[in-house]
């Protein structure tokens, strides 16, 4: 009899054992579906931000967020690159996403200064990171980062500035001036092919312009960058007249192929001292043509008296027969 007792407790308090195991189980959390943050915007390679000539900065990336739960998702967001970048971005703080669902958020790029935006060398990149906490009341209950590469166009624009000497350019002689490449891009640039153009004054010219070719220049005032200065030579021939001419230097960058140019006034002056020397030989070439009317005039005037000599020797004579 106790053999029975003893063997029916067991039994029972086997099933106890076995449904507090199940009732543990069935207790214990089930790990649900997650959420996942990722790129929209194809970031395999480096975001361009767009950027033009005027420095103005426009852009957009696009981030997904997709909730596999079937509760609404709120999170928490935050940007950060890893370096300075020469625009402003802004994104939403914060972001739901509906049970089951797939949005998406934009992260605007927008303009900064002028001459700092020249300061960002487009050879470099900057890592832009978006954190997003899943945010529970105030905990956080998971955390997602994503990263990219993030940079700026290369902006090309060459020219140069004249600066004349006050020294007179006469015909026949020539001045030396300085010149000036300016590079108001945000990268190295070369001079492709340089020229220059003379109006109303074809007997003018422009030692140094074809050396200029392959001369390599740094971003003028930005980046460090070294100013570029150039000695060229204006020459005039012989036969200039007085005159106002007009020059035009024009550069074409290596960067963007694009020819500029700046224009500048030269005056020239005929050299005085031709017209000196020309007045001395006319005035000589009068002197002669008088002298030679003089003596001209004065051979017969010599014949005359002789005549008149002769005539009355004769007459003496033949009063004495």
């Amino acid at each position: 009899m106790q053999q029975k007792v003893l063997v029916m407790l067991a039994t029972f308090l086997l099933g106890l054992s076995v449904l507090g195991g199940v009732s543990v189980e069935a207790q214990s959390p089930i790990e649900g579906p997650s959420w996942a943050l990722g790129w929209a915007t194809d970031m395999d390679s480096t975001y361009i931000v767009d950027m033009d000539i005027d420095w103005d900065a426009e852009g957009e990336i696009v981030v997904y967020v997709e909730n596999n739960r079937m509760a609404q998702l709120e999170i928490a967001l935050e940007y950060e690159f890893d370096s300075w970048v020469p625009f402003t971005f802004s994104g939403p703080d914060t972001f739901s996403v509906a049970a089951n669902g797939n949005e998406t958020f934009s992260i605007q790029f927008d303009s900064v200064d002028d001459d700092a935006a020249r300061e960002y060398n487009p050879g470099n990149t900057s890592m832009l990171t978006v954190t997003a906490e899943e945010k529970v009341g105030d905990t956080t209950a998971s955390t997602q980062e994503i990263e990219g590469d993030v940079s700026v166009p290369k902006i090309f624009d060459l020219r140069s500035t004249v600066s004349l000497p006050e020294e007179q350019l006469f015909a026949g002689s020539s001045i030396e001036f300085t010149a000036q490449i300016i590079n108001n891009g945000n990268t190295k640039d070369a001079i492709k092919e340089a020229t220059v153009q003379f109006r109303s004054c074809p007997h003018l010219s422009m030692v140094g312009v074809e050396e200029l070719a392959n001369t390599v220049v740094d971003p003028t005032g930005a980046q460090s960058g070294k100013d570029t200065f150039v000695t060229l030579t204006l020459e005039a021939s012989t036969s200039q007249p007085t005159r106002v001419c007009e020059v035009t230097l024009s550069l074409e960058s290596e960067g963007d192929e694009a020819s500029r140019s700046t224009t500048f006034e030269v005056d020239v002056e005929a050299i005085q001292a031709d017209d000196d020397d020309t007045s001395s030989n006319n005035d000589d070439q009068e002197d002669d043509d008088v002298l030679l009317r003089e003596e001209s005039n004065s051979v017969p005037w010599v014949g005359g008296i002789e005549l008149l000599l002769l005539l009355g020797f004769v007459s003496v004579l033949r009063k004495s027969s």
